[in-house]
């Protein structure tokens, strides 16, 4: 049946009455939507959200936040994920508040600069653009503005942890002539200079990254969520950041830590169970606790995600690794996109990097290093150089067992349409093991 068919049967049968009907037979624990799993870690299984889940968990996003009628948003992520859900329909629905949908995930730079939205969730690939985009943009600037930049992020990031309202009169004054500067600019460039508050989840993000928005003056803060919990349940409060962490529960939400120091969860947001599937259901929800399968620990009064608990490696040697510790390490350089951490069973830690074209291109180009393409660039003996140098930095930061030894330089970017990543980019590990399995064993010989 084609749309407008479908159209025109509705209108010949509209009948108020009936849908009146309809509304006073449902209750809070009929499902309202069925938001299926990334698959990051499996085959994709169909999450069952009721009315009443979302019910519970709107109210604790917009206490934690500080969300009004007044907030506006920019929609970018697939309706198909629960970050989005939340943000383009739950918490709206329920505040009145208003959504500017963008053009596409390729344009959302563009489309923020456009809407200056009020509040933005950005998976943590989007704050490395970000990041990368404004490094590039002051790097191209050169003298003057490029020191003037480096001075403030210096002068600023002892404090970057702080809510305005906490900072000493000297920290108000420093931020503001720094602001007045330059770092206003670079809200502008980057579309956030009207946001009140900025978030970041899906996926584990580099403290630094953090710190380094903070330091501009956007108020980025960490939280945590799944498709199970119907959204977030873990959030940094705008006034207690602790880099490197997600904060605690929202409203309603209990939480445990079990032996193994798995983060399981309790109450009105946790999810009916998976469509059809009920033996995946009793070992997700036990005795009305979610089991997040995520390793959590606790710092100076908030948690932090260690891994998955099915990500944590063993080496050959019986040391324990949390892979995800070590990938956000390294992507915490400009030059490094993505780090996949090869360990399980291994004499030592391997790793696939994929570089940032846009900045190791810049780079290049500014050294006057010949290339035509993405593979080129990384088949150079120069761009192999400064990858290692920036290897060994971010290994000086890492304990010596969790210190890559020696890793593959990909000649493609990770793609979703390979299956590669998810909608919201996250990495899918097995996939890419399966997929450059030939490359992984290369680095043991």
């Amino acid at each position: 049946m084609g749309f407008e068919e479908l159209e025109a049967l509705g209108v010949a049968s509209l009948d108020a009455s009936h849908i009146e009907s309809v509304l006073a037979h449902q209750q809070l624990q009929d499902t309202a939507l069925i938001i299926y799993t990334s698959g990051s870690t499996g085959k994709p299984k169909g999450a069952m959200i009721s009315y009443g889940n979302i019910a519970a968990m709107a109210p604790g996003v917009i206490e934690r936040l500080g969300l009004t009628a007044q907030t506006s948003h920019l929609s970018y992520l697939p309706l198909c994920h629960v970050a989005e859900q939340m943000l383009t329909a739950f918490v709206p629905l329920y505040l009145g508040s208003r959504v500017d949908f963008g053009e596409s995930i390729r344009t959302v730079q563009e489309d923020l600069r456009e809407v200056a939205p009020t509040m933005f969730l950005g998976v943590p690939r989007i704050w490395e653009k970000l990041h990368s985009a404004i490094s590039i943009k002051m790097h191209e600037s050169g003298g003057l503005r490029q020191r003037l930049f480096d001075a403030g992020l210096r002068a600023c990031a002892p404090f970057a942890h702080k809510a305005a309202h906490q900072r000493s009169l000297g920290e108000k004054l420093c931020f503001a002539f720094y602001y007045g500067l330059i770092f206003r600019a670079l809200q502008n460039f980057i579309g956030l200079r009207q946001a009140r508050i900025a978030l970041t989840g899906a996926a584990p993000i580099s403290p630094a990254i953090v710190q380094f928005f903070r330091t501009l003056g956007v108020p980025l803060v960490e939280i945590y969520g799944m498709t199970e919990s119907s959204g977030m349940v873990l959030g940094q409060r705008t006034d207690q950041v602790v880099f490197g962490t997600v904060g605690v529960p929202t409203l309603g939400v209990e939480h445990r830590l079990s032996s193994q120091g798995e983060l399981q969860i309790r109450g009105g947001v946790v999810f009916k169970g998976y469509y059809k599937n009920p033996e995946a259901t009793a070992t997700s929800i036990v005795d009305g606790w979610l089991h997040t399968g995520d390793v959590v620990e606790e710092r100076d009064g908030s948690l932090r995600i260690v891994d998955r608990l099915k990500d944590i490696m063993i080496t050959a040697g019986g040391k324990n690794l949390t892979p995800s510790e070590i990938e956000n390490t390294m992507k915490g350089s400009l030059f490094i996109k993505e780090c996949v951490i090869v360990a399980d069973a291994r004499k030592f830690v391997g790793a696939l990097i994929q570089i940032d074209y846009d900045a190791v291109a810049q780079w290049a180009e500014s050294r006057n290093v010949t290339f035509t393409h993405f593979r080129s660039l990384v088949e150079s003996a120069e761009v192999r150089e400064l990858v290692q140098a920036e290897v060994d930095r971010g290994n000086a930061l890492l304990a010596e067992v969790s210190r890559i030894r020696r890793f593959h330089l990909l000649t493609k970017e990770l793609d979703h349409d390979d299956g590669e990543v998810t909608a919201t980019m996250k990495v899918r590990r097995a996939s890419i093991y399966k997929t450059y399995a030939a490359e992984i064993e290369a680095l043991y010989r």
